[in-house]
């Protein structure tokens, strides 16, 4: 197996953050109705902050002159688009008081990681310069989930 580079690590390790909070939410009682707008509004912002570190630090280093970059990115984006929707649907279920059901969300929430820990991260770990991805990896860092 090939070795994991800082920026696929990195995320892997993000990823990870974002599906504890979906996990946690995921066990709350439907009965217990604030306890579960609260934990699904804190995975919600992890998501949404998580989405915010990829937009603005990783996938602006995306080669667009290369189409399997340009064609990933758009990809990626088109995700990020389509489990924010898919949160929203969501949200209007705990509006009127009913756990909602995660499944499709979870279904592309675990494709899109994949598509990104498999092929985009690796792609940017193979491509950019040790002190580009150190930037990068800082400028991460500034931005904390949890």
């Amino acid at each position: 197996m090939a070795e994991i580079g800082p920026i696929t690590l990195l995320m892997l390790q993000h990823h990870a953050v974002v599906n504890k909070f979906l996990s946690a939410f995921e066990k709350i009682s439907e009965k217990d109705t604030q306890k579960m707008k609260n934990s699904f509004k804190i995975f919600k912002w992890n998501l949404e902050k998580h989405f915010f570190i990829e937009e603005t630090n990783f996938f602006t280093v995306a080669n667009k002159d290369n189409k399997t970059e340009l064609s990933q990115l758009n990809n990626l984006l088109k995700d990020h688009k389509d489990l924010m929707a898919i949160m929203d649907n969501l949200n209007e279920d705990l509006d009127r008081g009913k756990k909602p059901v995660t499944e499709i969300l979870k279904e592309l929430l675990f494709a899109h990681e994949r598509r990104e820990t498999d092929s985009f991260y690796p792609m940017l770990d193979k491509r950019l310069s040790e002190k580009e991805k150190k930037e990068i990896i800082k400028k991460t860092g500034d931005i904390t989930l949890g």
